[in-house]
């Protein structure tokens, strides 16, 4: 047994690496209190000043190697220190998207709960322990329902309540989930080997309804068909820039999870489920629902929704494989999809705060009003859909080539129905993400777009360009990026 002077020492090492979470957390501290003496200009760079730092921390821990921390209940390794960076990056950015809404900007609430999010995703990451899933879950999820009331207006209302009863019920079933596996397995710490050993030899049926009553909160958070029905409207009533954190952070940390589990769960290719059947057909139910979804809509931000439901289908596209390569070729993907998806809604709200522009037909005209951001806008959408010569292309080719290479290796017949209904649905995309370029470009200006001339150059515009840069270069230069990730080992 372990004596309390070692457990109080072990405590100490843990502190000292989670010292990024512990800014975090003294940061919302201080954000409180700036908000609570009126100090509402400090909030934002106070707010970005944290982030930067917690970065650098991370950065710090990038040699380190697998560690336990807290008796086991998270875990720090090199693939938890990447995700975290990438978690911090999307927040950054999400806030910088703010700078010009003097509805958010002011507003303390919003910064700790922005920060409730961030502080979930890296305990979410972390996590070993089933308790700490839920918890990690439930921090991120009651602060993205207060956030989406932040429209202050009826439709935000009836998505937030609506985020709130469907998010409840999903953890109620998780928390049911885990309380079976707890039973199977009498330990909630899923990396130990006494809790795969159990589960292989639970009874089937147990086995199979525990993980999937767990999986059920994992596939909501992330915005998977059939558990997206929170989607559409939560993108369409809350404000853009919560819109763009919602569309990143909360859904990585979850798919990044998911990744976890499933290697947990697949027991070394001895359990009596095949999961690989269960995600192919939750990857393309997905696709398929997003993508055809989204060509009926007229609202951008809720064609972004469905689109970012497509996604998350192609974002469990690595997942399946199981193997090290798929796993390095779904960060790369995760990378240019928080680059493509932030660039976008950057764009989409300036034309909606400086030209009130919320609809697809809406853009009519702009190519001449505003020629630059026009064409950020347009490369974004061709990245989004995954042609050349944007890193969509180059993301899309990864993850479709492990999984060819894993149907060479297995013949698994669910693996190729995967990669052929996924290339036949990037065609399918091709016809609602080009439809706003078309209007940009081919139709008369209507009475909203160009109305009133607006500052086109400013500094979330210079911003959106360098993302974009950024998409153009990891196209003709992947190797940059993938050399860095190789470096990193995502197996445990």
């Amino acid at each position: 047994m372990e004596s309390l002077s070692d457990k109080i020492a072990s405590n100490i090492i843990s502190l000292s690496r989670f010292i990024p979470e512990l800014v975090l957390v003294g940061g919302v501290l201080v954000l409180i209190l700036l908000d609570l003496f009126k100090k509402k200009k400090l909030l934002l760079p106070f707010a970005l000043t944290i982030i930067i730092f917690c970065i650098w921390q991370l950065l710090r821990q990038w040699g380190l190697e697998l560690q336990l921390l807290f008796g086991g209940f998270l875990k720090l390794d090199q693939a938890a220190v990447a995700w975290r960076v990438l978690l911090c990056l999307a927040t950054f950015v999400s806030l910088l998207i703010s700078i010009r809404s003097t509805d958010l900007r002011l507003k303390g609430e919003f910064y700790t709960l922005t920060f409730g999010i961030l502080i979930g995703g890296h305990l979410l990451i972390m996590s070993s322990h089933l308790l700490i899933l839920y918890l990690a879950l439930e921090i991120m999820s009651i602060s993205a329902y207060a956030l989406t009331l932040f429209a202050f207006n009826k439709a935000g209302s009836e998505a937030a309540i609506k985020y709130l009863i469907f998010g409840a019920v999903s953890s109620a079933i998780m928390l049911y989930g885990i309380s079976w596996i707890y039973t199977l397995t009498g330990s909630l710490f899923f990396m130990e080997p006494e809790f795969t050993d159990s589960l292989l030899n639970a009874p089937f049926l147990s086995f199979v309804i525990g993980i999937c009553l767990v999986l059920v909160g994992i596939l909501f958070k992330a915005g998977a068909v059939p558990f997206h029905v929170w989607s559409p409207d939560v993108y369409t009533a809350s404000p853009t820039p919560i819109v763009a954190l919602f569309s990143t952070v909360p859904k990585l940390a979850a798919i990044a999870f998911l990744l976890k589990w499933l290697l947990i769960i697949h027991l070394f290719g001895l359990g009596p489920v095949d999961w690989i059947m269960l995600l192919s057909a939750i990857s393309m139910a997905s696709i398929l629902f997003g993508n055809f979804s989204a060509l009926r809509q007229r609202n951008v931000k809720r064609m972004m929704a469905y689109s970012s439901i497509a996604h998350t289908g192609f974002l469990i596209i690595p997942i399946v494989p199981l193997s090290e390569q798929a796993t390095k070729g779904f960060f790369f993907y995760s990378i240019v999809y928080v680059l493509m998806n932030l660039a976008t809604f950057m764009i989409i709200h300036f034309f909606e705060r400086k030209e009130n522009i919320v609809g697809i037909k809406d853009y009519a005209g702009t190519m001449k009003t505003h020629p630059l951001l026009s064409v950020l806008l347009v490369v974004l959408m061709i990245s989004l859909t995954g042609i050349p010569p944007t890193a969509g292309f180059t993301a899309k080719l990864l993850i479709f080539t492990s999984l060819w290479e894993s149907y060479s290796s297995t013949a698994n017949p669910w693996l190729l129905a995967l990669f052929t209904f996924g290339l036949i649905n990037t065609v399918v995309a091709l016809f609602f993400y080009l439809k706003v370029p078309f209007y940009m470009t081919f139709k008369p200006g209507s009475s909203k777009a160009g109305a009133k001339r607006s500052n086109t150059y400013c500094f979330e515009n210079y911003f959106a360009g360098l993302m974009v840069l950024a998409l153009l270069i990891l196209f003709f230069k992947p190797d940059w990026l993938l050399d860095v990730i190789n470096k990193i080992n995502f197996a445990f």
